[in-house]
């Protein structure tokens, strides 16, 4: 009896740890969907293609209304530091692609009007692959933002979710610095 319930939990314990290590695996290196839209700005943004001349890019996700003190308190922290760079892009990324056809230019003209005209260059609505999405950030809570630092291919190198904290930014900002270096040598 001991040795069969030692056996299961091993086999369950050899399990977790498996399914643990796949999803770190998962989010280190995997690349971002591409995206091919307009800025609140009205400009065409693709990407990754828009990162390849960047040594970083910072991107911001936000999946619902409850989502957007979230994304607003990273955005403002992000644009203090990358607003001018020219080796760091950062974006906003709205994902409304669940938001039912009728509903969603309502949806989009309410978050533009939500924010100052500079920002809206860096506003780009995500209208499809949302599941891809979600499993890439490893979406859990509605009211999250979620944000991923990526390299110059949209390859990505760190990932975070939540309200910003001095701790997360800074951590933030440390893997951005070293994709600044990398990009030098």
């Amino acid at each position: 009896m001991i040795r069969g319930v030692k056996g299961t939990l091993s086999r369950t314990l050899l399990l977790t740890l498996i399914v643990v290590n796949g999803l770190v695996a998962i989010a280190a290196g995997e690349r971002i969907p591409e995206v091919h839209g307009t800025s609140f700005a009205n400009q065409a943004v693709s990407l990754p293609e828009e990162l390849q001349s960047k040594a970083a890019g910072v991107l911001v996700l936000g999946f619902s209304r409850g989502s957007r003190d979230a994304v607003t308190g990273w955005a403002k922290k992000i644009a203090g530091d990358y607003r001018t760079s020219d080796v760091v892009a950062y974006y906003e990324l709205p994902v409304v692609a669940s938001v039912p056809g009728l509903l969603r230019g309502m949806v989009l003209r309410s978050i533009k009007s939500s924010m100052p005209e500079r920002a809206q260059k860096r506003v780009v609505p995500i209208t499809n692959n949302e599941a891809v999405w979600r499993t890439l950030v490893h979406y859990g809570e509605a009211e999250d933002a979620y944000l991923l630092v990526v390299d110059s291919r949209g390859d990505v190198v760190w990932q975070t979710q939540g309200q910003p904290t001095d701790a997360s930014y800074a951590a933030l900002k440390q893997q951005v610095e070293a994709l600044k270096t990398k990009s030098r040598n």
